[in-house]
């Protein structure tokens, strides 16, 4: 009987889960015999798996070196653009500063246009002879490389640009007009460009005063007409042509697609370091410009009155001109 029961007692062992330990001993037979002796033990714990990594995934390692491509391209034209024109430019403003003048940086603003990747719809003609100033909205500072692209033209700018990293001498170049918004200035600016601007020049002055996103045209500062309103009875009367600016697609895509407006356009509180280098990392921009029926400015005219009228006009357009979305 003494078997049955080690049978059993060996069952009662496996069904409790237990271990044998070899140093115990039983008799069997009436001799001792080594026994099998069952502990309880407990299992370990199953280990944990390790932790999930939800942080966002990382940037796709060909998108960022096409962007970075795209950015070491970009200041390589400039330089390359710039080495050959800038030095020429600097020797003809030597010789003369009429219309002849503006033949290279037109020329250095198409080439630099082209480079940014920036494609232009021009709607209307621009006018051409001298004598005309062109009024218009706002949106960024590659606008100026648009119009420098269309136009044999200077700019008007605030002399806080000049303080940008060689500005000064770029503007120079291009005979651009760096005026003081201020009102105490008024007088001494009234009169600087008055000495400078030429009967044969044709001058762009954006007369929101600012920047905008270009989804509105902000109101028009009358003051900055008053540049162009006084003078000598005698002298060439000037002609107004408003113009609207209208950014169609940035990188690519429609604004109504995705495309980033902000890209393109610089207004509030943007730093204009970051937001060139987001715009050199992006495919280009695609922008149109629309040139409306030149006005001739009467002997006169009421600088307010003035300044509502062209703003009608150039706001019109952006309501007015649909997209194409095929472009």
């Amino acid at each position: 009987m003494s078997g049955c029961d080690d049978r059993r007692r060996v069952r009662r062992a496996h069904a409790g889960r237990q271990v044998p330990d070899a140093t115990a001993s039983a008799t069997i037979g009436g001799a001792p015999k080594p026994a099998l002796v069952f502990l309880r033990t407990r299992l370990p714990p199953a280990a944990h798996p390790p932790p999930m990594n939800h942080a966002a995934p990382p940037r796709p390692v060909a998108g960022t070196a096409l962007a970075a491509l795209r950015v070491a391209a970009k200041l390589a034209a400039f330089v390359l653009i710039s080495v050959p024109l800038l030095p020429l430019q600097w020797l003809l403003m030597r010789v003369t500063r009429g219309r002849g003048a503006f033949v290279l940086p037109r020329l250095w603003f198409a080439c630099l246009r082209k480079a940014m990747g920036i494609r232009v719809e021009v709607v209307g003609t621009p006018r051409s002879g001298g004598g005309t100033l062109f009024v218009g909205n706002h949106i960024s500072h590659f606008d100026i490389v648009v119009l420098g692209s269309l136009l044999h033209a200077r700019f008007i700018a605030k002399n806080d640009m000049e303080r940008w990293p060689g500005m000064r001498r770029l503007g120079a170049l291009a005979q651009t007009l760096f005026i003081s918004r201020r009102r105490i200035d008024a007088a001494n600016v009234a009169a600087a460009v008055a000495a400078q601007i030429r009967p044969d020049h044709d001058v762009v002055l954006f007369a929101e005063g600012t920047t905008s996103s270009g989804e509105r045209v902000a109101p028009f500062k009358s003051s900055l007409f008053s540049l162009f309103l006084g003078g000598d009875a005698n002298a060439r009367p000037w002609t107004l042509q408003p113009f609207t600016m209208d950014i169609l697609s940035v990188d690519g895509r429609r604004l109504a697609h995705g495309g980033e407006r902000d890209a393109y356009a610089f207004y509030g509180s943007m730093q204009a370091g970051a937001h060139v280098l987001r715009f050199l990392r992006a495919s280009g921009a695609a922008v149109r410009v629309t040139f409306h029926a030149p006005l001739a400015i009467a002997p006169g005219t009421d600088r307010k009155a003035l300044a509502q009228q062209v703003h009608g006009i150039v706001a019109s357009a952006l309501a007015a001109q649909p997209h194409d979305e095929s472009r």
